[in-house]
């Protein structure tokens, strides 16, 4: 009676499994400024949102006011939006007013973004590395 050996593998080889982690690897380090760029915008988001609701918080004030609001709480809004950006009100007059959010978290690219009244046209600013344009995805 003769043996046989078997030739099958089983499993997978040390070098084989340090070839995938290393591919892996690989593809999370490429991937990973993309997905964070996805984070910001997202987070952006929140702060849009929130300029927008002082613009429309100024305006049903100023129908009854003889100028805009300069505190977010008169305006009966939060000084926060999400906890991400912190929300203030600058220049306010009978004529005007700039609403700014400000990132309470590491966003070089974004660093503020303003929403104005000025001369009776709206007026979208950003400050940090990117334009306006991209801070308010337009």
């Amino acid at each position: 009676m003769c043996h046989r050996r078997s030739t099958a593998h089983r499993g997978y080889s040390l070098i084989e499994l340090l070839i995938v982690i290393v591919i892996a690897g690989i593809l999370a380090t490429l991937a990973y400024p993309s997905y964070a760029a996805q984070v910001n915008k997202g987070r952006r988001v929140d702060a849009i949102a929130a300029l927008y609701q002082v613009q429309h918080a100024q305006e049903r004030w100023r129908a009854n006011h003889s100028s805009y609001a300069d505190d977010p709480a008169l305006l009966g809004l939060s000084a926060s939006a999400a906890d991400r950006y912190r929300v203030s009100i600058s220049g306010a007059s009978a004529h005007g007013y700039v609403a700014t959010a400000t990132a309470q978290w590491p966003d070089g690219a974004c660093t503020t973004l303003s929403l104005g009244l000025q001369g009776g046209q709206v007026v979208h600013g950003a400050s940090g590395a990117a334009t306006p344009r991209l801070c308010w995805n337009r």
